[in-house]
């Protein structure tokens, strides 16, 4: 039996080219829900520039409602995390977009700064959801993928870590030191190029 590894595009290609429309478009939905690359790739290829409109405008709604929800006009100070934390998840496992993913972690994470900017101490749970969304979100930026975009995120991130000096319990530590962190860590990616 040959080995799935071995088998040649052209050994495939007869194969598709025999195939009913049927079984084509039932592999081409297999494919697109396989993997956020996949259904990428065959919305780009199929769908185009509506689809770019499309995935701004959803980045949009996902943005306007993470900025609601830790808006320093919401005087209850209730804060729901979690419609803030499905909204990026939901926007990324719908669209696939690395880059607007991204954007909407640190939207995350600029909107719980200004948040302590205003209130000042809040409680463990504001910090560490705060801190932990920075921390995921520098992780990504880490990654081979993430280091291709941190040129967009730069002036923002380092404007996250200002104006906490009074905010209390570690959290401007833990904000700086993330920064801080994420800055030398590209400092050093550039100096090794």
């Amino acid at each position: 039996m040959e080995q799935a590894d071995s088998v040649k595009w052209a050994q495939v290609e007869k194969i598709l080219q025999k195939a009913e429309k049927t079984e084509l478009i039932d592999l081409i939905r297999e494919l697109y829900g396989h993997s956020v690359g996949d259904r990428m790739l065959i919305n780009s290829r199929y769908l185009g520039e509506s689809v770019k409109t499309k995935m701004n405008k959803m980045l949009e709604e996902y943005r306007k409602i993470i900025k609601e929800v830790l808006s320093t006009e919401n005087v209850s100070g209730k804060i729901r995390y979690s419609t803030a934390e499905r909204a990026i998840s939901d926007y990324s496992n719908s669209s696939g977009d690395f880059v607007g993913t991204l954007d909407l972690m640190l939207t995350y994470v600029e909107g719980g700064v200004q948040f302590a900017r205003v209130y000042g101490v809040i409680d463990d749970e504001f910090y560490d959801n705060i801190e932990g969304m920075l921390e995921r979100f520098c992780e990504q930026l880490m990654t081979e993928e993430g280091q291709k975009y941190y040129h967009f995120f730069r002036e923002r991130l380092l404007k996250v870590d200002v104006g906490l000096e009074n905010v209390g319990w570690g959290f401007e530590e833990a904000i700086y030191d993330l920064v801080s962190d994420i800055k030398d860590f590209f400092d050093e990616e550039q100096s090794d190029s």
